[in-house]
């Protein structure tokens, strides 16, 4: 478009600030045939639809495009705000200017044109509504209104174009610019039904009108002097001649009239909503659409298009946007692009359902229904939006919150039509408990008593003229998205997320695909979605997956002074499973702040790393390459070459490591690093511009062969380019998911199944029910009668013990009673249990605060306990909590453990009967990570224990004893167990089933255990 400047010859210059008004006020008098209340509502709409009134006049310009012959387009350039006010018959706008805009005596001139074209469309508009109300004897129908904001929009748009033609002295034609003004107005609406009230307003109304409106600009351009005489005097000749014209531009309006054909009718419906417009409830998944689309067709529709991403249902067109489980946030994550995308002039929303079925704040749902219609008409003007009520449910609880949620609907659609805007109220209540196939889905005669409620809404519009032209959308709005059938996308070794079409991640309001990140926060070793804006704040979202409702966490990081999203990466530097908020500078400095989640409290960490030679922010990836759980630095070169530096937290000394890939001629742009098989170290990928995927898998540690395993191409792409492709573990199995993203921030998951090795862990289900009066906090683990395998105890707050033998198989445990009753003075806090003398059975063992150690041997069966006094006079700096029993070296009897703040675990080697035991000396130099979090057990069942760290979320990460087998003492393992939603407190690490190797256990708050049987598997190397 060209802007032509509504003021030509003024040469006068800028005026100083203080010469100049900051604010200006136009009025126009009102006949008594104005709808006040009609008004009122419309200019309340005006005021507060957009930051600024221009934008107002913006949408409207769009909405109703006119080019008169010989005409520019019209264009508001200028940014401008004001009010629109009403006060008994005097309508005002007041145009405000900011310090910049009082100054500029152009700025002023375009915008006194633009207000005052503003005024007169709101006027043509109020008078239009009053006619149609005096012709029908009351109010004017909806549809009338619908036209009448057509004329008013319309009209401001010729009076803008018409002004600049003829202060251009450019060849005036009322006649003809009345006819084109007519055609854009009759053909602006889809049908009509009440040709006898268009004849009259426009052989009668509208020309009578427009000869006062332009005695109304005459007047107003006379009251424009000092600076703006020039604009005034221009005003005021234009205003001159359509009072002479009148007569011509009305003869040219009746010419357009008369020209009309039989209107077509022509729909694009946009079907909106959740499970019940996709489908669910009957075996074709065709919703109400199927039989709308024969009822609307029977309508004499001339074109009739359903648009939407989904495809769904046995129909000619297939395309919805029903989203199995999706609340009204969520819909509104997705409206703003879906409706950019395809500009329907109809759209068909039953929503709510399932707010109302998870009691999800159902007092303020009718707000956040009102707030989804807005964002559909600032999206889409044009459109007609028909807002169903829910249908009911079966379930009395979910039927009460649904009649609540109803009742509000009705008034939200009053205000909307009070505003003059194309919104309807569609009655669902013929649709009731006995054509339900479950408590929330209709069956096949629900949904034909749905498709009729639409249809005879969407009937009463099209025979009163209500329905707009659609407009052209903007294809890839809301970004690619994935194809139907993703075997089409050669996604071999991938499994498309089972529900919703893989949709994992519905969007958030407001979100894009520039603010979205993956990061494990809470380290259950799934992924969460966070939303980081520009300044590096970030809200985030749990991940619940399967459930495809994220849990909403607030703002989690409030960001740092100076920080920016650009800075911001997300890494597990210190092994704990959650990942920490990092900033780099372009030199790849970083600044680092530990997780503390669920405290949204970060810890400073400072500098933690000062960058290396070369190194630049866009080179530099954190991954765990050596699979000890802590993220890595590395710095990738121009041909993907890459340099690395290892993790020694809280050391800020990292481990130079050299060149570890020499690159395969990719850009860093290209290069990814991401757990592919499981094994904890993160393997190298290449990701070219269509999102196809080449791996190489990380064999970091193993001896011999290449280090990394070359795979070819593992992902032939899901139809989005490199940009849209992400790399997390959704799902929690140690192997990284692919996943595409949209603009809009909605994701779609492909699970990562193609390196998927055997299983470390058998699944036993419920081993033990649970025993009377058992507590989380009093069960034990310990075998008493040297059999192999641990058996059940429950110790109460004294250190009294009763026992249950180990049948497993068989979940029926042997009673044993009370095997031990305690020691005078005795706590359940002291009590450990640990075999001491190597007979196979566990001893009972009080520690005092600093590790000093009592013991009791055991005799079993005799349930008298050998006392053996003080074992252990514990050591310097030693506590009760860092002590650990634990068979270091396999000679069946436990040593003394003491670990440190970091980890470190310091030994002293058992010599039962002598009670010295044997120093050792520091056997493990510690991960960074506190003594709360490591324990020792055996992995692979050679007698020996392995050192392991238990995050709060239940994950374990393994270093295997290799104590006196040459090469280091302890082997990377990386993760063995990805948890299984228990916490820390929860899991305990036994052997039960007698096989030498510990089994996962985690008990309820009750004692009932569930068991997985670990089967030994060891990393090479």
């Amino acid at each position: 478009m060209v802007m032509v400047s509504l003021v030509v010859n003024l040469a006068q210059p800028a005026q100083a600030a203080e010469s100049l008004p900051t604010t200006y006020t136009m009025t126009y008098r009102l006949s008594d045939n104005v709808d006040r209340a009609q008004l009122q509502g419309l200019l309340d709409d005006l005021n507060n639809r957009h930051a600024l009134l221009s934008d107002a006049m913006r949408e409207q310009s769009d909405l109703y495009p006119l080019v008169l012959p010989g005409g520019p387009d019209f264009m508001v350039e200028r940014d401008f705000d004001g009010y629109l006010s009403l006060s008994g018959p005097t309508l005002s706008l007041t145009i405000e200017a900011d310090a910049v805009q009082a100054n500029d005596l152009s700025w002023w001139e375009d915008v006194l044109v633009y207000g005052a074209t503003l005024l007169l469309g709101i006027v043509l508009r109020s008078i239009c509504v009053g006619a149609f109300a005096a012709g029908s004897g009351g109010t004017a129908a909806l549809p009338a209104i619908v036209f009448c904001a057509a004329m008013g929009g319309f009209m401001q748009t010729f009076v803008y174009q018409a002004i600049v033609i003829f202060t251009q002295g450019r060849e005036t034609d009322w006649r003809a610019w009345g006819n084109a003004l007519g055609k854009a107005m009759f053909g602006a609406v889809q049908a009509i039904g009440w040709e006898g009230g268009i004849n009259t307003f426009a052989g009668t109304v509208l020309p009578g009108w427009f000869g006062s409106a332009g005695a109304w600009i005459v007047a107003t351009g006379r009251s424009f002097t000092g600076f703006w005489e020039g604009v005034g005097r221009q005003m005021q000749q234009f205003g001159a001649k359509m009072v002479t014209e009148t007569r011509t531009f009305g003869q040219g309006l009746l010419d357009a009239l008369s020209q009309l054909g039989p209107p077509a009718v022509n729909l694009r419906v946009l079907p909106l909503g959740d499970s019940i417009t996709y489908g669910d409830g009957t075996p074709d998944s065709s919703s109400y659409r199927a039989q709308l689309w024969g009822l609307l067709l029977a309508d004499d529709v001339d074109r009739l298009d359903y648009v939407g991403a989904q495809r769904t249902g046995q129909l000619a067109d297939r395309d919805n946007e029903g989203h199995q489980g999706w609340t009204i946030s969520q819909i509104s994550g997705i409206t703003s692009c879906t409706m950019r995308e395809y500009r329907p002039n109809v759209v068909t929303l039953h929503i709510g359902t399932n707010d109302m079925d998870r009691n999800i704040d159902v007092a303020g749902a009718p707000e956040r229904l009102r707030g989804l219609i807005r964002q559909i008409l600032a999206a889409g003007p044009e459109t007609t939006v028909l807002v169903s009520t829910l249908i009911p449910s079966t379930t009395p609880a979910i039927m009460n919150r649904i009649q609540q949620y109803n009742a509000a609907i009705p008034g939200i659609v009053a205000d909307f039509q009070a505003a003059g805007r194309g919104v309807h109220l569609v009655d669902m209540s013929a649709v009731t408990p006995g054509d339900m196939t479950d408590s929330l889905h209709p069956n096949a005669n629900g949904y034909r008593k749905m498709a009729v409620a639409f249809d005879k809404t969407i009937s009463a519009v099209l025979r009163s003229g209500g329905f707009l032209t659609a407009k052209n959308g903007v294809p890839g709005a809301c970004g690619s998205t994935p194809p139907e059938d993703p075997s089409v996308a050669g996604m071999d070794g991938w499994n498309r997320f089972e529900r919703f079409g893989g949709m994992i991640a519905a969007g958030v309001p407001g979100g894009t695909r520039e603010e979205l990140r993956f990061a494990d926060i809470d380290g259950d070793g799934r992924d969460d979605y966070l939303m980081v804006d520009p300044q590096g704040r970030v809200r985030a979202w749990g991940n619940k997956l399967p459930s495809v409702i994220w849990n909403e966490w607030g703002e989690v990081a409030a960001g740092v002074p100076g920080g920016t999203r650009e800075e911001l990466r997300f890494a597990d530097l210190n092994g704990d499973g959650r990942d920490d908020y990092l900033l780099v500078d372009p030199q790849g400095r970083v600044r680092a702040w530990g997780n503390a989640f669920p405290s949204k409290i970060w810890t400073p960490w400072g500098e933690v790393a000062a960058g290396v030679p070369g190194g630049t922010r866009e080179g530099l990836r954190f991954a765990d390459i050596d699979g000890d759980g802590a993220d890595d630095y590395l710095m990738v070169g121009p041909q993907g070459q890459v340099r690395a530096w290892g993790n020694k937290l809280p050391s800020k000394i990292w481990t130079e490591l050299g060149v570890v890939a020499w690159g395969v001629g990719a850009t860093p742009q290209e290069v990814r690093f991401t757990d592919l098989d499981g094994d904890s170290r993160d393997d190298y990928l290449v990701v070219n511009a269509q999102g196809k995927v080449r791996a190489w898998l990380n064999t970091f540690g193993q001896s011999g062969g290449e280090p990394w395993l070359v795979q070819g191409e593992i992902a032939s792409g899901a139809g989005v380019s490199r940009e849209n492709v992400e790399f997390a573990d959704v799902d929690g199995d140690g192997n990284a998911d692919y996943l595409t993203i949209n603009a809009a921030g909605q994701v779609w998951a492909w699970m990562g199944e193609r390196f998927a090795g055997p299983e470390r862990w058998d699944p036993q289900g419920m081993i033990a029910a649970g025993v009377s009066g058992g507590t989380l906090e009093g069960l034990r683990f310990a075998d008493l009668n040297a059999d192999g395998k641990a058996d059940y105890l429950m110790v109460d707050p004294q250190g009294r013990v009763r026992a249950w033998g180990n049948r497993l198989p068989s979940v029926i445990w042997t009673e044993w009673g009370e095997v031990a009753a305690g020691v005078p003075g005795g706590t359940r806090e002291e009590l450990r249990f640990a075999d001491l003398n190597g007979d196979g059975r566990d001893d009972y063992l009080l520690v005092d605060p600093q590790g000093r150690v009592r013991a009791w041997g055991n005799a079993f069966p005799s349930k008298i306990w050998t006392p053996w006094g003080e074992v252990a006079a514990g050591v310097p700096g030693g506590t009760r909590e860092g002590l650990r029993f634990a068979d270091i070296d396999g000679d069946g009897r436990d040593d003394y453990l003491m670990v440190g703040p970091q980890g470190q675990v310091r030994a002293w080697g058992n010599a039962f009967p002598s009670k010295i035991w044997t120093e050792w000396g520091e056997i493990a130099s510690g991960i960074g990570l506190h003594n709360s979090m490591i324990t020792f057990a055996d992995i692979d069942g050679d007698g020996r224990d392995d050192y392991l760290s238990v995050n709060d979320r239940g994950r374990i990460w393994a270093w295997r004893n290799n104590r006196g087998s040459g090469g280091p003492n302890w082997l990377i393992q990386g993760e063995i167990a990805t948890g299984v939603g228990a916490t820390r407190d929860q899991v305990f690490l036994e052997d039960v089933n007698g096989d030498r190797r510990f089994d996962y256990l985690v008990s309820t708050s009750a004692g009932a255990v569930t068991a997985w049987h670990g089967n030994g598997q060891v990393r090479k190397g």
